[in-house]
């Protein structure tokens, strides 16, 4: 029978500082809101005049497009990783929080970088100041699994029976 704790995820947390959590040591050499702030300025936050819901903070985005790009991840594989990873919960900051952003979020972030040009320059900064610290980011790829149907076949009972009885 499996324990159960009403301090699971505590614990978990816990026990990923202590297994060394790479995005937890990001965090201690890399000014994200110094990051977000230079994004706002290259690239402004469009006008809410249109109204909508309002856009997530622009240091969560950072994150989320450094962490994508690190991964090499599709906007639907980052909401997908958002949603089942504490590491990433945690280093966005979503630990707690009922809304998380969605491919389309990810997506229309990134085109704000691109229109801008300010998706290089961003990557220069965060390398700059890990370099400051002695550090490199390397990148890595999250493969996700997937299941494949596989072909059918059609064999006949005649051409069952066939191989059966040339073996």
């Amino acid at each position: 029978m499996i324990k159960e704790s009403p301090n699971a995820a505590q614990e978990r947390e816990a026990r990923l500082d202590r297994l060394g959590d790479v995005l937890q040591e990001m965090e201690k050499y890399i000014d994200f809101k110094a990051l977000a702030a230079e994004v706002d300025r290259a690239a402004p936050r469009p006008s809410r005049a249109r109204g909508g819901r309002p856009p997530f903070p622009t240091e969560l985005m950072v994150r989320a497009f450094i962490l994508q790009n690190l991964h090499g991840l599709s906007d639907e594989q980052m909401e997908l990783q958002v949603l089942d990873r504490l590491s990433f919960q945690r280093f966005l900051g979503l630990r707690h929080s009922s809304q998380v952003p969605d491919r389309t979020t990810f997506w229309t972030f990134r085109e704000r970088l691109a229109a801008a040009k300010a998706g290089e320059a961003l990557f220069e900064a965060v390398n700059r100041q890990l370099a400051r610290h002695g550090y490199i980011a390397r990148g890595g790829q999250i493969v996700d699994a997937s299941l494949v149907p596989v072909p059918r076949q059609h064999v006949t009972r005649e051409a069952r029976v066939g191989a059966i009885s040339a073996a």
